[in-house]
């Protein structure tokens, strides 16, 4: 009996679920605590059924305080980033298209700091990031519209004027920082980390992430046939300037929700849809899903190699590029017939 592509498609999804499961659970045994999976499990389990505590207290914390909402973040976030970059790269049917292409990333940049040398707190540091990140993308947008042109070429323009006015703005803030304590933060924030995850911030990102996943689950028919071209959209009755809106606007959400708690994390968005294309061929749906599954696997893969070395903790942003920097090298040849 001949097996239907979908049937080779829903095999690729069970095998990279398993795979995140797994690493789900190996990512509780990295790190500067030696625990044992026994120990790990019966503390999660503890949290469900009453079970006799014959384990020191402290791991409690170190499993369910540290471990989990750190572990949790980076699958989300990867897969978030990932599923941000092909939405983009499938909308402006560009490969180097990232989620950062609107300037989100510079305008998070800016707030962030802009709260760091007032001597904010972490909450308004978040939420300052996340507003800038909104009107970053939010005046891309009205730069487009203002030129009275629609076209993605004109919004992709816009997105890199605003990236440029709030890295400018961004350098200035840097220059008047404390040299002590505010600069060194800046500085570190801005290369990623998930270091200092809480369960309240997957807990944020969660509603943000489920809303614009879901977006984008309802459009995917439409967005598949947008990726075709706009004009051939349009003949067959699809509304693209709602399309491009909801396309933009999810994107958008779960790249601020991710840069404002984790910082700028590169390549992800850029290099994993590209991954998931070999696997799915070019159909956004099945590649949306593939990617959300394959950048959540890599982004916590490199924190777990970051967790694991002993006496320094990398950043994640410089990680993620010393291994997408390669890996996007090798796979660009690859996918060149697919965007020529």
């Amino acid at each position: 009996m001949r097996i239907s592509s979908n049937d080779h498609f829903k095999a690729k999804i069970v095998g990279l679920v398993c795979l995140t499961i797994a690493l789900f659970f190996v990512s509780f045994l990295v790190g500067r605590f030696s625990i044992s999976p026994a120990t790990v499990f019966h503390i999660i389990l503890a949290k469900f059924y009453a079970i006799p505590q014959n384990w020191d207290t402290t791991l409690n914390t170190v499993v369910l305080q540290v471990r989990l909402p750190r572990i949790v973040l980076g699958i989300i976030s990867g897969g978030a980033l990932s599923v941000a970059g092909a939405s983009y790269q499938t909308l402006f049917k560009n490969p180097m298209a990232s989620p950062d292409i609107l300037g989100v990333s510079a305008g998070a940049a800016f707030g962030a700091a802009l709260a760091m040398i007032n001597n904010a707190s972490w909450w308004q540091i978040q939420g300052t990031a996340f507003v800038f990140g909104i009107v970053a993308v939010a005046a891309a947008y009205i730069i487009a519209f203002v030129f009275s042109s629609n076209t993605i070429t004109v919004l992709i323009l816009a997105g890199i004027v605003v990236s440029s006015l709030f890295q400018s703005l961004l350098t200035i803030i840097k220059t008047l920082a404390d040299t002590n304590n505010a600069l060194p933060t800046i500085t570190y924030w801005l290369m990623g980390s998930l270091g200092k995850a809480k369960n309240e911030d997957v807990l944020i990102m969660l509603p943000a992430l489920a809303i614009s996943l879901l977006m984008i689950f309802i459009f995917r028919s439409q967005i598949n046939v947008l990726a075709a071209g706009e004009d051939e959209a349009r003949t067959m009755g699809v509304n693209v300037t709602l399309v491009k809106l909801v396309v933009v606007a999810s994107s958008t959400l779960m790249t601020v929700s991710t840069v404002s708690i984790c910082g700028i994390i590169g390549w992800v968005g850029m290099v994993v849809p590209h991954m998931a294309r070999m696997l799915t061929g070019a159909s956004f749906s099945k590649l949306a899903v593939t990617s959300f599954f394959i950048g959540g696997a890599f982004l916590l893969t490199i924190d777990n190699v970051i967790r694991g070395i002993e006496g320094v903790e990398l950043p994640l942003g410089v990680l993620t590029a010393l291994v997408g920097t390669p890996v996007f090298v090798l796979l660009l040849s690859r996918v060149k017939k697919g965007w020529s």
